[in-house]
């Protein structure tokens, strides 16, 4: 959609803020623009006016604006709402994106900041209108560049769902998340991710576990000779390498605080500064970022930044497990089976017509790693021409029965010396939601799946009885 054909809702109690917006706007090619003050006709501008972009200041009532955002976001959920505040609080920041703002501008707005933004949502809002139409009006697996995928084996309606919203967001220059538990290919997703999009840079993977702030600076924004000791030459950080590419950060769950407000930074800004240099560089690359943590309850307890996590979740690619793709477990042993055979330089050997149905019934903590490597080892051993179903029955029996003991282990605050009695499970589950929440009662109450009121209720009464 170009400009001359994007209406725009600009609501704000400012009636000086709502006409400089409106002339910046129309400035640079906007003029389809409605203004419309704090109060009770905004719903029925919104009704009537078949926008596609509002523009919301937040100078209102802290209270009244949460409101209008809410209420826009749930009447109207395709129209991204960009949100003006004079708030400069990360709090702040996090309540608009949680209330379903697009994005959030602080005021005053430069005329080129104001512009990326709308320009970044209605891109977003483009690509959205294509995953629905995808997911609504054609198959999941009818693809533009199927051959991209095809390093992928799989016959599951989940991972061509995914495949089809890879090429939905192909054109997007915003970040992806991909989450999903260890090994199931993340990297690999993020690799087909750059190759859909067409960038002419390189895929520069770089995993950030472990790194210590001075290191993942150095790492990805690089040095000028002489920044400290020993650093006698030039280094280009792995963003510079990436330019016009991808950039994939792996295991960013792992990521030390003080470098999150740097990626952040980062993503915000499009702006990087290679240690010893004060003059920023500019950033080109896509960021991609992956990790198997569950990154909401990292921000409960406060390792992981809320307003990078919704940075990152632009675009957001949730992994199935591969015991959630039986479907392709017959697909997958014959590729495994074949790869081994191939790099043993071996005949593959036949495979069991119920090996399939057998190990659908482990949940393979692994996924598709832990399965490869499982038959590579079964065809490596193998000397009959047949793999040997016992094989896999001692491998279940031995990992599935620890899996389980892994899967039931109690968590430390849980009473080792005897089972606690319900009302004693109650108050403990409570007190460690609280603990974890940091006493806030909302998030501890939706942690253990309870209101508000009745996590207070229970409180009281084990008060009570304590």
């Amino acid at each position: 959609m170009n400009a001359a054909d994007t209406r725009i809702l600009i609501i704000g109690a400012d009636p000086v803020l709502r006409k400089h917006l409106r002339g910046l706007l129309e400035n640079c090619g906007y003029p389809q623009i409605v203004l419309c003050g704090a109060g009770r006709n905004v719903p029925a501008k919104l009704e009537e006016g078949h926008f596609d972009l509002v523009l919301l200041d937040l100078h209102l009532s802290h209270v009244e604006g949460k409101d209008f955002l809410r209420a826009i976001h749930k009447g109207y959920p395709d129209i991204p709402v960009i949100v003006i505040t004079v708030q400069d609080r990360v709090e702040a920041a996090v309540e608009c994106m949680k209330a379903g703002a697009f994005d959030f501008l602080l005021n005053p707005v430069s005329e080129g900041r104001l512009l990326s933004t709308i320009q970044h949502a209605m891109t977003i809002r483009e690509l959205q209108s294509r995953v629905n139409q995808l997911e609504q009006q054609t198959p999941a697996w009818d693809l533009r560049h199927p051959e991209i995928f095809k390093e992928i084996t799989t016959v599951s309606y989940a991972m061509h769902s995914i495949f089809a919203y890879i090429e939905a967001i192909q054109a997007s220059g915003k970040a992806v998340l991909i989450t999903g538990e260890s090994g199931t290919g993340k990297e690999l997703i993020a690799r087909i991710i750059h190759r859909v999009s067409g960038r002419q840079g390189k895929f520069v993977p770089v995993n950030v576990s472990g790194l210590d702030d001075t290191l993942f600076s150095d790492t990805l924004f690089g040095h000028a000779k002489g920044a400290f000791s020993g650093a006698e030459n030039v280094r280009k950080g792995f963003i510079e390498q990436a330019a016009g590419g991808t950039l994939f950060l792996d295991e960013i769950g792992d990521l030390e605080l003080v470098s999150q407000i740097k990626l952040l930074r980062l993503l915000q800004e499009g702006e990087f500064y290679p240690l010893g240099i004060d003059s920023p560089g500019i950033c080109t690359a896509r960021i991609i970022a992956a990790t198997n943590a569950d990154l909401r309850a990292k921000q409960y307890d406060k390792s992981f930044r809320a307003d990078l996590y919704y940075r990152l979740m632009s675009h957001h690619i949730e992994l199935p497990p591969l015991r959630n793709r039986p479907e392709d477990l017959p697909a997958l042993i014959r590729h495994f089976v074949g790869e081994a055979a191939g790099q043993l330089a071996k005949q593959a050997p036949e495979v069991p017509k119920d090996l399939a149905a057998l190990l659908s019934t482990y949940r393979f903590p692994g996924n598709i790693r832990e399965l490869g490597s499982l038959l590579y080892d079964a065809v490596s051993r193998n000397t009959s021409g047949r793999l040997d179903i016992g094989f896999f029955k001692d491998y279940i029996e031995k990992h599935g029965s620890q899996a389980q003991t892994r899967d039931f282990a109690p968590p430390p605050w849980f009473p080792k010396d005897k089972l606690p009695t319900l009302q004693e499970m109650e108050s403990l589950l409570i007190r460690e939601a609280l603990k974890i929440s940091g006493g806030n009662q909302s998030a501890a109450a939706r942690m253990i799946g309870v209101s508000q009121s009745t996590l207070s209720r229970r409180q009281k009464e084990v008060g009570k009885t304590g």
